[in-house]
């Protein structure tokens, strides 16, 4: 229960009792009058508790409830106003309660206690057919219309009150859904972060760590019987384990933004580079258009997906045979790389084709995999352009 219904409930106890007194001070000697106005004043105040503690504002037994306590004040305000019982205060009350009310079921209970109350006070005061009778009527109806803009004051204060405290439990609730948020975005921001370094270092150091380990392999086999082409193995080996270190310092220095791909020709030349001195590997790159006119996350997803196509062709497909073609159609790029390896009736996506597949799908493009008994590997992607 709202603390000023609870003080409005108590102000009528007080009321009540003031006018137990007043009635049974000036009415001890008329039982047949006493005794029923006590009866109706335990009544109403039976009534006022039930409507506070237990009705709900609006409802049909409110209106009911309410109805009774205006007709019930106006009936004491009538008969023991002689006594000043405090049935003046106790008459207007119920406009505070009236004024929670909306609609037809307002009006109503206002007209009826405004009816009410100038009526009774017509028949103690008379009609106001000389100057003191009119002065105390306008006395009244000033003193009536003040009391309804305190009670509207009073009520605009309290739903103020009730819609600052609703806002600030919203507010709480907001930061709450806020701070969770927040955290909830931190750790899928870590998340993608992790995400990303780990493709970046799968990308790249897997591709330069498998040529090298492809050139030191080599050399191993014709030690013997080529010795004289181990130092220029050896020699390449050095420049691939470079590039590697290279690469990491680059992932390390330029991982909070995309790398811009400027020579996208002699980024490629470089990549199928670290495989021509091994005989029996041979990568062809066709293009039909000049691509460095392309947008710089275009280029580097394209760069990215033939450097794991490289890679997974030879470590997992032990292919002899790379085949690489970009096709600029103006409206889309497409991309083609076919490969000769271990074909499988079952495409396992690996880390590296996962990869592929997201950067691919951030460009609003499409990836299609392919593997035939006998005929390789082979990756068709479209790009948007």
């Amino acid at each position: 229960m709202p603390k000023f219904k609870k003080y409005l409930l108590i102000l009528r106890y007080v009321l009540s009792l003031s006018m137990f007194i007043g009635i049974y001070r000036f009415d001890h000697n008329k039982a047949s009058a006493m005794v029923p106005l006590l009866v109706l004043i335990v009544i109403l105040l039976v009534n006022d508790y039930i409507r506070t503690t237990k009705l709900t504002i609006g409802s049909l037994y409110m209106y009911i409830s309410l109805l009774f306590t205006i007709c019930g004040a106006t009936v004491l305000q009538y008969f023991i106003n002689a006594s000043g019982a405090g049935t003046v205060v106790y008459i207007l009350l119920p406009l505070i309660e009236i004024l929670e009310l909306k609609g037809m079921r307002q009006k109503s209970l206002f007209f009826v206690h405004s009816f009410s109350f100038f009526v009774i006070l017509i028949l103690q005061v008379g009609i106001p057919n000389n100057w003191d009778r009119l002065t105390i009527l306008s006395r009244a109806v000033l003193f009536y219309v003040a009391v309804i803009s305190i009670a509207y004051f009073v009520k605009t204060l309290q739903i103020e009150k009730e819609e600052v405290t609703k806002l600030n439990k919203k507010l709480q609730l907001a930061n709450i859904r806020l701070n969770q948020y927040t955290q909830e975005v931190e750790a899928l921001t870590t998340t993608k972060e992790r995400a990303r370094v780990s493709q970046e270092l799968h990308d790249s150091l897997g591709h330069y760590l498998m040529a090298l380990t492809m050139h030191l392999e080599f050399a191993k086999k014709i030690c013997e019987t080529k010795p004289e082409k181990v130092k220029e193995i050896i020699i390449k080996s050095e420049d691939i384990a470079k590039s590697c270190v290279s690469s990491l310092r680059e992932i390390v220095d330029l991982l909070k933004e995309e790398r811009e791909i400027e020579d996208f020709y002699g980024s490629i030349g470089k990549l199928i580079n670290n495989f021509h001195l091994i005989s029996n590997i041979n990568i062809n790159f066709i293009t039909d258009k000049n691509l460095d006119t392309l947008s710089p996350i275009i280029k580097s997803s394209i760069y990215k997906t033939i450097q794991e196509a490289i890679t997974n062709a030879i470590r997992h497909g032990k292919a002899s045979e790379i085949n690489i073609e970009i096709i600029n159609r103006n409206k889309d790029i497409n991309l083609i790389i076919k490969n000769n390896g271990i074909s499988c009736n079952e495409i396992v996506k690996s880390n590296g084709l996962n990869g592929i597949e997201n950067r691919v799908k951030l460009l609003n493009g499409f990836v299609k995999y392919s593997s035939i008994n006998n005929l390789g590997f082979s990756i068709d992607i479209c790009i948007p352009i």
